[in-house]
C-alpha cells in the first residue's frame, strides 16, 4: 500500500494539504495510508514503523527546519519521494540538495501538487513494498524487506531484527543460515557482515572496522575478512 506523510506545523495548511491528498487519491482511484504531523521531530520517530513513500514537508518549523528533516529521512530512504511545500522562498536552492520532486510555495496550488503526486508516484519502485514470508511458532508472518535491520542465526533460529524494535523468530532450521537468507541477499540493500548476520545496508549509521552502529544505536560485529566488501557495498549504496 502506498503510504504518504504530510508535515506542517501550522495546523490550518496541513490539513488543507491533507485534503487535497484525499482528493488526488480518489480521484485516481488509488489506496494509501496518510498521517500527517505538525512537527518533524514526530514524523522522525515513526519512520522506524511508518516508513512512508511520498514525503510533503514544509521548511520553516520550529526546533527541526523541513530540510533537515529530509536530510533525516534521505540518510534512511534514498527512494523517498520528497515535496516541499512551504511560504519561504530563500530555501529552494539548498532544497535540492535532497532531490525533491517539487519545491510548491503556498498557497499551494492543488493542481501544482497533484502533479507532484503523479511525478513521485511513477518514480515509486514496486519493489519497495516487497515482502517476505516466513514460518514461526504456530503459523507464518509477513515482513516487509525495507523493515528489516539485521537477521542473525542462533541455535539454529533465525530472528528477523525490525526497525520498530519488535523480532521475529523462526522455528529450529532444517538447512543452513547462508541457504535459508538467499532470498534476503538477493535484494541489493542485505550483505552479510558475519558469518551468521546480515544487514540491511540502509540501518546502518556508522560502519567500522569490527563493527558496526545502527540506526537504532545497536551494536552489530563484522567480520574481519568481510569489512571490505560491506564498505563497497556501503558506498555504492550512500552514492
Amino acid at each position: 500500500m502506498l503510504r504518504i506523510a504530510v508535515c506542517d506545523d501550522d495546523i490550518a495548511d496541513c490539513d488543507r494539504i491533507y485534503g487535497y491528498v484525499q482528493e488526488y487519491l480518489n480521484k485516481k482511484n488509488l489506496v494509501a495510508e496518510i498521517r500527517k504531523y505538525n512537527h518533524p521531530d514526530s514524523m522522525l520517530q515513526e519512520c522506524g514503523t511508518f516508513h512512508a513513500d511520498i514525503y510533503i514537508l514544509d521548511i520553516v518549523m520550529p526546533m527541526l527546519t523541513g530540510l533537515e528533516a529530509a536530510k533525516e529521512v534521505r540518510w534512511t530512504q534514498k527512494d523517498a519521494q520528497i515535496i516541499f511545500a512551504t511560504s519561504e522562498t530563500s530555501f529552494a536552492l539548498e532544497a535540492y540538495d535532497v532531490n525533491p520532486i517539487n519545491y510548491i510555495l503556498k498557497p499551494v496550488d492543488k493542481n501544482k501538487l497533484e502533479q507532484s503526486l503523479d511525478r513521485a508516484i511513477s518514480n515509486i519502485k514496486p519493489e519497495d513494498d516487497k515482502t517476505i514470508t516466513v514460518k514461526i511458532k504456530g503459523g507464518l508472518a509477513t515482513i516487509r524487506i525495507y523493515n528489516i535491520m539485521y537477521v542473525d542465526c542462533n541455535n539454529h533460529k533465525v530472528t528477523f531484527h525490525l526497525l520498530s524494535n519488535d523480532t521475529i523468530t523462526t522455528p529450529t532450521l532444517r538447512i543452513g543460515f547462508a541457504e535459508y537468507i538467499e532470498k534476503l541477499l538477493s535484494a541489493d540493500t542485505f550483505v552479510r557482515c558475519h558469518e551468521s548476520i546480515v544487514v540491511n545496508i540502509a540501518a546502518i549509521d556508522k560502519l567500522m572496522k569490527y563493527e558496526i552502529e545502527l540506526r537504532n544505536k545497536e551494536i552489530i560485529p563484522v567480520s574481519r575478512n568481510r569489512y571490505a566488501e560491506i564498505a563497497s557495498a556501503y558506498m555504492d549504496y550512500r552514492l
